[in-house]
């Protein structure tokens, strides 16, 4: 199960690695404690684009249960660019799909992390800055 885990905006991967539970940044960025971000990525950008690209590991995960990945850019401009009605959908049908018990989450609290991911997405839009993933997963 995940314990923590937040998505974030950084500049490239070398700031991206330096981020992680316990170590503070400054980074723009979403909790996302309690799913497994890589599997819901690519169930939103099925959703949200109709493909699946693959995700770009930047820390791989290794036995100690930490990951970092890139968000496809895909993901990220569909997020960018979606009314409130098409992330509603999206999230509704992500809830209703959790693919383990332990990912379940209520449509509500999908609805509202989709709503802070698109912000996310916009503001990496008009940044210019990548988003990323981590997570800790024991």
């Amino acid at each position: 199960m995940v314990l923590v885990g937040e998505f974030f905006l950084a500049g490239d991967d070398e700031s991206a690695v330096r981020v992680g539970p316990r170590k503070s940044h400054d980074f723009p960025a979403v909790p996302c404690d309690g799913i497994y971000p890589d599997d819901a990525v690519l169930r939103w950008q099925t959703f949200l684009t109709g493909t699946e690209s693959p995700i770009r590991d930047v820390v791989p995960m290794a036995n100690d249960g930490f990951t970092v990945f890139a968000v496809p850019e895909a993901l990220c401009t569909a997020l960018a660019d979606a009314g409130r009605d098409r992330l509603r959908t999206a999230a509704v049908a992500w809830a209703e799909v959790a693919s383990e018990p332990s990912d379940e989450i209520s449509p509500d609290s999908a609805v509202n992390l989709l709503d802070c991911l698109s912000a996310l997405a916009r503001s990496s839009a008009e940044s210019g800055r990548t988003m990323y993933c981590w997570y800790f997963a024991p």
